[in-house]
């Protein structure tokens, strides 16, 4: 960990690193922290008590208020992936903790462990090299680790594609040229060309996530029906780690990870279609989620799940069909340029413009119709309230 960009990290405090040696705990004279299992059998296991006493002198702070967790690298834990380290990247505290021989007394485990993480599905002889991987993956997420703070999104697994072929210097090596849509500076061409290589590279090698990646397109191809109500949650499809949770027949379910946002709407401009069963369904799935997200939007489902109380707002859409007036922008004072500013960084994403207005904000919401956006209604659910339910029930 002290080398490369992580050791650069560590150097400049972006993140810290305090390894502990179980066997300095052990309560013997020759530093044993293993013996043979109950029941027979072959290997050594490592003991409670030594992992027990490094665990808390590991750990000096045991407020509850640390968001902390404790690893244990295991075949029999979740097989860690991007969506895993991004997970634990919100954490403040990882305890990682490395097994040896045929593992660590289960008492212990179940006193201390939160997560089981596998690196994948073989034997190895200790859990060092597991944490590694882990500690590395998550470590570029977090904030002043890498030098550009977008990179990690333009990388292997974004938007469930694995990652172009790259070039550079010299223009040809042993006879091989680089693309010449790689020297041509269209950006738009480049683009498309990196989108292509990412398919057929996707197709090919890693079976599993093209087919999410075509089902997320199918999905948000479907929203296009109703353009400007379904936009958020297509913009999550295309451009965030989400997952779909409802791919029904009139109505559909997403969740925004990387937002941690919960969606949802329907298929139809126009609410009409009223569908008992995937109505259920959406309401099951908000309960579920409750925990998990910090929003939640109803987009044009008004009255179709009344008892969640939720807040009536207004979707404000920019799109490209409607040009940006500059004179109009100007004619509406500081929500004017802020709209301005907010389209083009939209715009130069490749994304979509679009923002949530209080109803009582008429004044705004007018000043944005008047400039060029469309509306929508949706509505804004209470999870804190959804929350309380749950506990009293």
């Amino acid at each position: 960990m002290g080398t490369g960009i992580i050791g650069r990290a560590l150097k400049q405090g972006a993140i810290e690193l305090e390894t502990v040696n179980i066997r300095d705990f052990a309560d013997n004279n020759r530093a044993q922290v293993d013996d043979y299992p109950y029941g027979g059998g072959a290997g050594q296991v490592i003991m409670a008590q030594p992992v027990y006493a490094a665990y808390t002198s590991a750990v000096k702070d045991d407020s509850p208020d640390i968001r902390r967790r404790v690893i244990y690298l295991s075949p029999q834990g979740r097989r860690f992936d991007q969506r895993i380290a991004k997970e634990f990247a919100e954490d403040e505290e990882l305890v990682f903790l490395c097994g040896h021989y045929e593992g660590v007394d289960e008492r212990v485990l179940d006193e201390i462990v939160t997560d089981y993480i596998s690196a994948g599905d073989y034997i190895l002889t200790g859990g060092e090299l597991p944490a590694l991987i882990v500690m590395d993956a998550i470590s570029r997420l977090l904030p002043g680790v890498l030098g550009n703070s977008e990179s990690p999104d333009e990388e292997t697994f974004y938007r469930d594609l694995l990652e172009y072929p790259q070039y550079s210097r010299p223009e040809v090596w042993h006879h091989k040229k680089v693309p010449k849509v790689l020297l041509s500076g269209n950006h738009k061409d480049i683009e498309d060309w990196r989108l292509k290589k990412s398919i057929e590279r996707t197709s090919a090698n890693r079976p599993d996530l093209f087919e999410k990646y075509q089902k997320k397109n199918a999905l948000a191809d479907r929203m296009k029906k109703a353009r400007i109500q379904n936009i958020p949650a297509s913009e999550a499809l295309r451009f965030s780690d989400s997952e779909i949770l409802l791919d029904g027949t009139s109505y559909y379910a997403v969740y925004d990870l990387d937002e941690k946002t919960f969606y949802a709407g329907c298929f139809e401009k126009k609410n009409v279609i009223i569908d008992g069963y995937e109505s259920e369904v959406i309401r099951k799935l908000i309960y579920r989620y409750a925990y998990k997200a910090e929003k939640c939007y109803l987009l044009n489902m008004h009255g179709i799940l009344p008892d969640i109380i939720s807040e009536n707002k207004t979707m404000i859409v920019f799109t490209e069909k409607n040009p940006l007036s500059t004179a109009r922008v100007k004619e509406y004072g500081d929500f004017g340029e802020y709209l301005r500013e907010a389209v083009i960084a939209s715009l130069e994403r490749g994304r979509t413009f679009y923002g949530f207005l209080p109803v009582s904000n008429w004044e705004h919401i007018k000043q944005a119709l008047a400039i060029g956006l469309y509306s929508s209604g949706i509505r804004d659910v209470d999870l804190a309230i959804v929350r309380d339910r749950l506990e009293k029930e």
